[in-house]
């Protein structure tokens, strides 16, 4: 079993659903007292917020790349960005080490195909729905992304920043999430991609009439494959 290196921290919250996740994993496929081998590596979500905001991605870059070093260094033989945000820094990230890191948009990507879908709908950060860095490389492997309306896309990022992120899961913002997803459905969507690692925590595969893409958990389940061959 190869190790799996996590850069987590984006939120913890999250980052503690990649080490539950993994860890069953290992467990449901090889049985017994198996468990994951990881390295895990924490930034201060904090310094990382605080830098989207500026916009100071070369500076969230060099931070992330620093862990990726670090985990390298701790023998991990691949690695997760447990965040889909924070992949607007892979190539930082991928270019600091030797080892692979697993794109999760790539996994989506591969996620949709697979069901034969070509159209999805995008829940996310304000970030990961604006910016080029996430939708282009779905583009790239056919994937048509829809994002929510700007009134949307403030909604479901302040659901994730100060709920979520902070451990507060509220049954009013999870309809308010799936009233999102569904006006992505009546635009047109053919799925929704939980595009957020901490949107997983709220809304699941059984909660809307359509394909539902839980990215945290693709993340994970990709990442078995490779770490057990």
């Amino acid at each position: 079993m190869q190790r799996i290196g996590v850069i987590g921290g984006m939120s913890w919250e999250s980052t503690a659903e990649y080490l539950r996740l993994l860890n069953q994993g290992v467990r449901g496929r090889l049985g017994g007292l198996h468990s994951a081998r990881l390295a895990v590596g924490a930034v201060d979500f904090a310094d990382v917020e605080a830098l989207q905001v500026a916009g100071r991605w070369g500076a969230a870059g060099d931070l992330l790349a620093a862990e990726a070093r670090g985990l390298e260094a701790a023998g991990a033989d691949l690695l997760l960005i447990a965040s889909n945000t924070m992949h607007e820094v892979y190539d930082d990230v991928a270019g600091a080490v030797a080892v692979p890191v697993l794109h999760l948009a790539d996994v989506t990507a591969a996620a949709v195909t697979a069901t034969g879908l070509s159209r999805v709908g995008l829940l996310s950060t304000r970030y990961t729905a604006e910016r080029e860095f996430y939708r282009g490389r779905l583009a790239d492997r056919g994937v048509e992304t829809l994002v929510p309306d700007p009134a949307g896309r403030e909604e479901v990022q302040r659901i994730i920043f100060e709920e979520l992120c902070t451990g507060r899961v509220e049954a009013a913002s999870r309809q308010r999430l799936l009233a999102v997803a569904g006006d992505l459905l009546a635009a047109g969507a053919e799925g929704i991609v939980l595009g957020c690692t901490e949107l997983e925590l709220s809304v699941g595969a059984g909660d809307l009439p359509v394909p539902v893409f839980p990215t945290t958990t693709l993340h994970c389940r990709a990442a078995l494959d490779l770490a057990l061959g």
